[in-house]
């Protein structure tokens, strides 16, 4: 086999480990997703846009930011380092070092645990200044209640990890599925007797179930024993790329806390409108963008292990293309639909007309950055890769303070929306900051992401607009306007993809064939 060969070979094993393990995490994504529209919708249903629904999700708030910070922060600095070994064949040293590493983020995790307990109040002071009396009370409650779930989250950030390196894509992603369960039942079964309290105690729960639905994949051998010798060069290493995956992280999820916190100077129920779109806009943003940045990551890490820039590059290009094609008429529906999809998922019990009015205007707005949220996290992944934890942590400081200025222009004309509008804006700013950073790494073909956008605008403006006129003219019962608006606008796009020669989904489909022919072969 020449060397070129061999060079095609390990370009297709890439690619194919990508795409399997995107489809693994987009299937597995689906169910998560519907289980957390189910446990949004009840939750909506029983707490509304209330001030008891406000101080729980500040707690919520308070959890998405550290959970984030920590898992994220460990799984980008550990993964390289577990990678490498496993490339390698150095399964013994690959144990230890995660055994290290569990050990050392779970005094971690008891320290995060007690320092919530014991600063409740600065906590709610810092991140919900607008609470005052009863309410202001509860919420320290409620974090006090929940403050034990932080201990098996980084755990479940480790053992995620490992899965990953070794292609078990399933088990590291079903715990997204079963940490929504304890939700639901709290409310459905407890809610009615012992008030929100159970609701901040299932997050607890939530956090334990993450770890239990893990464990049963690790089926190679390994088994954790507690190691205390931080003192090794590699865990030096990783612990020195630490602070500044978590401050890039922890500043990204900061972004939402300071829209929480704006917000609480708003009307009463403008908290819980703000998590709502957030929730929902995910659902559409973070479901592929997500697993093709899980299941790329590894993937890159090996490239880069190989110095393979060249194709490293090429790779990034064909991403970023897919995500355009991909998300950008997501980005056009969910504005122009705005209404009718929280409508939808959230309208019933005391989510009132009002309440989706408030909702579909900051839910619309934070859909505008969808498509350079997920080219950033991308793009971050790829300096992570390289060692270079820095530049992610000092763009992230400036993503703050432009969404810091953004929202004290916006708020006062937009209101709760201007909030959201603010931290689209500001992912816009950063992704071609980002994008120019990059170059120092991998080169890139900026011609041919131009052409791709423009195209893909085009046909997405006219995929999204045919439909959202004609039900305009013709208004239907809102989830028929969303069936058929969904089920037309696709068949345009598909067709006008093709007239515009776009081929990122043509390949994409080529491959999904490709593999499923394989396995029919076998």
């Amino acid at each position: 086999m020449t060397g070129e060969q061999e060079t095609s070979k390990k370009s297709r094993t890439i690619g194919e480990n990508v795409l399997r393990g995107t489809v693994v995490i987009v299937l597995v994504g689906v169910l998560a997703k519907l289980t957390s529209f189910l446990s949004e919708a009840i939750l909506a249903a029983f707490l509304g846009t209330t001030a008891t629904s406000d101080a729980y999700y500040m707690v919520g708030s308070i959890f998405h930011l550290i959970y984030p910070m920590l898992s994220v922060g460990i799984w980008k600095v550990f993964l390289p380092v577990y990678k490498e070994k496993i490339a390698r064949g150095q399964d013994g040293e690959a144990a230890a070092v995660t055994d290290r590493t569990l050990t050392f983020f779970t005094l971690v995790s008891l320290a995060v645990m007690g320092a919530v307990f014991l600063c409740a109040p600065f906590l709610v002071s810092v991140i919900a200044p607008g609470f005052r009396g009863e309410l202001r009370d509860l919420c320290i409650r409620l974090v006090r209640i929940s403050s034990p779930m932080y201990l098996p989250i980084m755990a479940s950030a480790v053992y995620a990890s490992i899965l990953q390196c070794h292609n078990k894509f399933l088990g590291s992603q079903i715990r997204e599925v079963a940490s929504h369960i304890p939700t639901i039942l709290a409310a459905v079964i407890f809610y009615r007797r012992f008030g929100i309290e159970a609701m901040a105690l299932a997050f607890v729960v939530n956090g334990i179930m993450r770890v239990a639905v893990e464990l049963p994949f690790v089926d190679w051998g390994y088994r954790f024993r507690p190691d205390f010798h931080f003192r090794s060069a590699e865990f030096l290493t990783m612990l020195r790329r630490l602070p500044s995956a978590l401050v890039s992280e922890g500043v990204t999820q900061l972004n939402a806390m300071i829209d929480k916190a704006m917000a609480s100077t708003l009307s009463e129920g403008t908290i819980s409108g703000l998590n709502y779109g957030h929730r929902l806009m995910n659902v559409f943003s973070g479901l592929l963008s997500n697993a093709i940045a899980t299941a790329l990551y590894p993937q890159m890490i090996e490239l880069i292990a190989q110095k393979k820039e060249r194709e490293l590059g090429r790779l990034l290009v064909r991403i970023i293309d897919i995500f355009c094609v991909l998300m950008i008429p997501v980005t056009l529906a969910c504005v122009l639909f705005r209404t009718e999809l929280v409508a939808a998922v959230f309208q019933r019990g005391s989510f009132t007309a009002e309440s989706t009015a408030l909702t579909s205007g900051i839910f619309a707005m934070y859909c505008v950055g969808i498509f350079f949220v997920a080219c950033n996290t991308v793009i971050t992944d790829l300096f992570y890769g390289f060692g270079n934890t820095r530049t992610p942590m000092y763009i992230s400081i400036a993503n703050l303070g432009i969404n810091v200025v953004l929202n004290l222009l916006l708020i006062r004309v937009m209101g709760a929306a201007g909030l959201a509008l603010g931290t689209s804006l500001s992912a816009v700013i950063t992704f071609f900051l980002r994008l120019w950073k990059v170059r120092r790494y991998v080169p890139l073909d900026y011609l041919r992401m131009v052409v791709t956008v423009s195209k893909v605008a085009l046909g997405s403006a006219l995929a999204c607009g045919i439909p959202r006129i004609l039900f305009m003219i013709w208004p239907l019962n809102r989830y028929l306007v969303l069936i058929l608006s969904a089920a037309i606008g696709a068949g345009l796009y598909l067709v006008l993809l093709r007239l515009l020669r776009v081929s990122e989904m043509e390949d994409v489909l080529r491959l999904l064939l490709r593999r499923f022919s394989r396995r029919k072969r076998k």
